[in-house]
């Protein structure tokens, strides 16, 4: 069999020059390409690379041009850098050689160009990025014989085929991504420049439907980032309100904006949070990685080069049309959601909660009183803020007189508010069983001199002023971490449909938590399929409505539940129905939930609340009241991700003591 050497030997031609031509990996002359071509017929038996490119080789006999023109507008732009790539790894198999060339708008003759296009009869086709001035576009394009495509943006480029992406969607997704995650004071930082301007009109879609602040984003449009763009940043950053959230409308202004943050000691996300248009591959390697509205570059490539390779077939010009593809967001660490409280006030830390040691010592002279009215009794989380509470209390010389359980019932609740009032606490502790029934009763207490601190919800017709604070759980937080669980579980397990059981009374929190997770599901997991999201007001109801959701949809692989309590209902319905395989996601570890994760069962993911942290925060507001402190009207803690992998050491987290050993002993099973 013959070798490459004999090739190139029959050829009169260099063994580089046979594999060129054999793999169209670079240009050679047609004189020289007959030779190889003549040299490998006359072979009685081709070598086996030869055979694997017959296909392309006679193919390539019959082609009439042999180049595809590449232009770039910006070769240190990473989108067009990828299509580059995709577009040479997609013309392996064909008669054409990729020829990227780089043109200079500002050039007034565009040499080059003029070098190029006066050997058209090698041109086979090109793909252009044009620049905003357009001027390759208006001088030459519109006099070629062959065929052209426009990939990018398609702004006064009339009379192309255009395969670009949808930016008005890309803004309008940022934002969006904001907005849910609560951010108000939000900023858009861009170049001047088509691709800025239609990024924005999505970003100010997005406002007009979605945002309740009136004043809109605060753009920046920069004509010379060199110059303007920390000068931006300073106004900015200064300003009475400045933003939580920017949008960097331009892969060049990501790198100096984490310089310009780096320098002035602002964290992302908690100072500010930062989603970028950007396809540079180092933005998900950075710390921390950055959230990115990105291109489609094989959708992108695929069509360009589709309606390019027909044109070029059929010995036509391709049609004026116009194919957008969708951008995409890359939810990652660089963003972060803003807890909110009842009246969507942001979520303070329990450091503003602190105590010096000479208000302590006063605190412990006053012999102070206080008692708590749960909601409901008889689980962790109540007893872990109890105990919070009860540590914080001791340490400061408060007696806990009282503490009583509605069983959920606010007909109870009431008749126990009364019997507390009596008692006269400095302190009131208290869950609403109901917003609207218990309302009477709260407000009775906010008239009194009894200082009122509210764990989770408001009474309906009480304000910030009639109590001390409210603390949770960051519920937004809380939200996230479940979508993201039920979610990665999915992925994990090509697992496609999920239904959310979510709760439907007028509670902040619990809204805001669902909320969350819903809209984790619909940005960083599009393809999952949430196939109902089914409400309940009692725990009680969770049991049949679990059963009616897998009848309407037996498809259903995964649910989310609001809490631990509903949680367990929806297993037993489960159970019951033979459909044990199908995944929970939760909120809040107990004994049950952790049990069942442990011993893989359904609960797959939990989102954990620190409830003694919680309790802790609640005893330090009221610490803080009693001393006639301004004290922040809401908190939000935290919560924690339970997996099976942290579940042991989740647990001594939350409880301050290793778990009881059922779950260990699961645990060392699993």
């Amino acid at each position: 069999m013959a070798t490459i050497k004999d090739i190139a030997k029959m050829a009169g031609v260099s063994t580089s020059t046979v594999s060129h031509v054999v793999n169209q990996t670079r240009y050679v002359s047609p004189e020289l390409v007959q030779r190889v071509e003549e040299a490998i017929q006359a072979l009685d038996t081709p070598p086996n690379f030869v055979v694997k490119k017959n296909k392309s080789l006679l193919t390539r006999q019959h082609a009439e041009r042999l180049f595809i023109l590449l232009m770039f507008s910006d070769t240190g732009s990473p989108f067009q850098k990828q299509i580059q790539s995709a577009v040479n790894a997609r013309l392996t198999d064909t008669p054409y050689t990729l020829f990227p060339v780089e043109y200079d708008p500002n050039d007034p003759k565009l040499s080059l160009i003029d070098t190029l296009f006066s050997r058209s009869d090698k041109i086979a086709g090109a793909l252009v990025f044009p620049d905003d001035s357009q001027e390759v576009v208006h001088r030459f394009l519109g006099h070629v014989h062959f065929p052209v495509v426009m990939i990018g943006t398609s702004s006064g480029c009339s009379g192309f085929a255009f395969s670009g992406t949808d930016l008005t969607d890309g803004g309008f997704k940022a934002a969006r991504h904001f907005i849910k995650n609560g951010h108000e004071q939000i900023a858009f930082i861009g170049i001047k420049g088509a691709s800025c301007d239609m990024l924005l009109t999505g970003f100010l879609n997005a406002f007009s439907q979605l945002s309740e602040n009136s004043e809109g984003p605060q753009i920046i449009i920069l004509k010379n980032p060199d110059t303007e763009l920390f000068a931006s940043l300073d106004a900015l950053t200064c300003a009475a309100l400045p933003p939580s959230a920017i949008f960097i409308a331009d892969d060049a202004l990501l790198l100096p904006v984490l310089q310009y943050m780096n320098m002035h000691n602002i964290t992302c996300p908690n100072d500010l949070s930062l989603i970028a248009f950007t396809q540079s591959p180092w933005a998900a390697l950075h710390t921390p990685p950055v959230t990115a509205i990105e291109q489609d570059v094989d959708a992108i490539a695929d069509q360009a080069l589709h309606i390019l390779l027909h044109s070029i077939s059929e010995k036509n010009l391709p049609q004026d049309h116009t194919l957008q593809f969708p951008c995409t967001l890359q939810v990652r660490a660089s963003t972060c959601g803003i807890g909110r409280g009842p009246f969507g006030e942001k979520a303070e830390s329990v450091d503003k909660l602190k105590l010096t040691a000479q208000e302590k010592q006063l605190l412990r002279k006053q012999h102070y009183t206080a008692a708590i009215s749960f909601h409901y009794g008889g689980k962790a989380w109540m007893d872990l803020h109890q105990k919070g509470i009860r540590d914080i209390f001791t340490d400061l010389g408060i007696s806990l007189i009282a503490v009583t359980d509605a069983h959920f019932d606010p007909v109870l609740q009431t008749r126990q508010l009364a019997s507390l009032e009596m008692l006269e606490p400095d302190i009131l502790i208290a869950v609403p069983t109901d917003n609207a029934q218990t309302a009477p009763a709260f407000k009775r207490i906010a008239s009194s001199k009894t200082r009122l601190v509210l764990i989770t919800n408001v009474p309906d017709g009480l304000t910030p002023q009639d109590y001390v604070c409210c603390v949770s759980v960051n519920e937004h937080s809380h939200g996230q971490n479940m979508g993201r669980g039920i979610g990665e579980y999915m992925l994990r397990h090509g697992l496609t449909h999920l239904a959310f059981l979510t709760h439907g009374a007028n509670f902040y929190a619990t809204q805001q938590r669902d909320g969350a997770a819903l809209q984790i599901i619909a940005e960083e997991y599009p393809q999952l399929c949430i196939c109902d999201n089914v409400s309940f007001n009692a725990e009680s109801e969770v049991y049949s409505k679990t059963a009616d959701l897998l009848r309407r949809h037996p498809e259903i692989q995964a649910l989310y539940t609001s809490w631990e309590g509903p949680a367990m209902e929806a297993m037993s319905a489960l159970s019951d129905l033979g459909r044990t395989e199908i995944a929970i996601v939760t909120g809040d570890l107990d004994y049950d939930t952790a049990l069942s994760m442990a011993s893989k069962g359904m609960i797959k993911a939990i989102s954990a609340q620190r409830p003694y942290e919680q309790g802790q925060a609640i005893a330090l507001a009221a610490a803080n009241a009693l001393l006639h402190k301004k004290t922040p009207s809401f908190i939000g803690i935290e919560p924690l991700m339970v997996s099976p992998e942290n579940l042991l050491k989740a647990w001594k987290e939350i409880f301050k003591e290793d778990a009881p050993s059922k779950i260990q002993e699961a645990m060392h099973a699993y």
